[in-house]
């Protein structure tokens, strides 16, 4: 008898190993999360460096001029991103103009490090900050009272919104709070 192609196959140990297979898609080149931990560094770098760096890499032409201009600041506190990269993303068209939006720009674009586009650093930097700001968390929450004045109805400020009396849990049990 033939068997079912999806049959189960037995494998001992299986969560002592890793699976051979590797995931759908293109493989990763690199971490978005160290994606975006770099740009957050580099941003917070080049905010307090960039009146001095701003100016000498506007001017620089070459990949030399850059690597003299970094040199002069100390930008060996971040991991060193190779000038030309950082050429690329000074003679991009889409440049912004004012300066809190080139350093953003600036940071971002270089935090993948060459091993991906600067375009494709910006967009993981996006995403990683968006699924940040996606996190949930309580607003607000109520209890369903029966005061002494008569009030029935949710609470406000943990208390009666007719007479202003505040919650006592003293008598009640602490499974019903």
């Amino acid at each position: 008898m033939r068997k079912h192609k999806n049959s189960h196959k037995i494998v001992p140990n299986p969560l002592d190993k890793a699976s051979g297979k590797r995931r759908r898609g293109r493989p990763r080149t690199i971490d978005p999360s160290l994606v975006r931990g770099y740009a957050d560094s580099c941003r917070h770098w080049l905010e307090r460096n960039w009146n001095e760096l701003g100016t000498r890499l506007f001017s620089a032409k070459t990949e030399e001029e850059i690597s003299k201009a970094l040199q002069k600041v100390d930008w060996e506190n971040l991991i060193p991103r190779p000038p030309n990269l950082i050429l690329k993303v000074l003679m991009d068209s889409k440049f912004p103009k004012r300066k809190k939006a080139q350093i953003d720009f600036l940071a971002d674009s270089i935090a993948g490090g060459g091993k991906v586009t600067a375009r494709r650093s910006r967009d993981i930097c996006v995403e990683q900050r968006k699924a940040d700001a996606q996190t949930h968390y309580i607003i607000r929450y109520e209890y369903w009272i029966e005061c002494s004045c008569g009030y029935e109805g949710r609470s406000e400020n943990h208390g009666c919104r007719k007479c202003g009396a505040v919650l006592h849990t003293s008598g009640l049990d602490s499974e019903l709070i």
